[in-house]
């Protein structure tokens, strides 16, 4: 199994663009792998994910990844809601994708920090994690009373992240 890079929160000061995940309790490999690969080709900076009701960095997540495994630190958190605390402190604001949301990605002017929130598969993002958020956004879809997977969500907010910020180039 493949060890993933150490997060520098260090790096997060400054004026410097920062695109972050939060995972809350993703528990299937193949969304955390899928995630990782994306991430790692849309230049996101880290992935933060909760230590209980998770799943972490196993052979098939690994697998799925196909080297991104290697290239995004995924940082494990007692806390989503601490963590997501001392990213707002470092300048960081946080998007909670949701069915709850007003706008979509595409309707504001994204920061150049930025967290995006996954909630779980099933029930999606925890309350205390949901109030952390500064935002709620949705992603457009019809009406079905279900969702989009956790992997295509997140690949669709980081699309247009990159799209606004221009990164990677």
């Amino acid at each position: 199994m493949t060890e993933s890079p150490e997060l520098k929160w260090k790096s997060f000061e400054g004026e410097t663009t920062h695109v972050v995940l939060l995972l809350d309790g993703l528990e299937d490999p193949h969304n955390l792998g899928s995630i990782l690969r994306t991430a790692w080709l849309s230049g996101v900076t880290a992935i933060l994910t909760p230590e209980d009701r998770a799943v972490g960095l196993t052979a098939t997540v690994c697998k799925i990844a196909s080297g991104g495994a290697e290239h995004v630190p995924v940082d494990t958190h007692a806390n989503l809601a601490s963590a997501i605390q001392q990213l707002k402190d470092l300048g960081f604001w946080i998007y909670g994708l949701s069915e709850k949301g007003a706008r979509k990605p595409w309707e504001f002017e994204l920061p150049k920090k930025i967290a995006w929130v996954v909630g779980n598969e099933g029930s999606g993002m925890r309350v205390p994690t949901e109030r952390a958020c500064d935002e709620l956004v949705r992603l457009p879809q019809v009406p079905t009373g279900s969702s989009y997977n956790a992997s295509i969500a997140a690949a669709m907010a980081l699309a247009e992240t990159c799209r606004q910020l221009k990164q990677p180039e």
